[in-house]
């Protein structure tokens, strides 16, 4: 079984074991606490100190810059993920 990271348009990371309808996929793992903790490495915390965003995310002025935030947070979540299984 595996789990996903996932996030939504306003860049709040979530994880789970099925990605929900309108959020978009950051990684797939089958150790959900691996995954959190390279997904959490990378993240920016929310200003409740809980809530985990995808940088970029929040504060872009349009869906291109938000994509492209998200696509440059995939990449490097993938990275570490690689990283750490060799």
């Amino acid at each position: 079984m595996s789990f996903i990271a996932y996030a939504d348009r306003t860049g709040v990371i979530g994880f789970a074991k099925k990605c929900p309808a309108g959020a978009l996929p950051i990684a797939r793992h089958a150790d959900l606490e691996r995954l959190k903790s390279q997904v959490s490495a990378l993240a920016r915390v929310g200003h409740d100190n809980k809530t985990l965003l995808v940088p970029g995310v929040p504060e872009a002025e349009n869906s291109d810059q938000a994509v492209d935030a998200m696509v440059n947070f995939t990449n490097r979540v993938s990275a570490r993920l690689q990283e750490a299984s060799r």
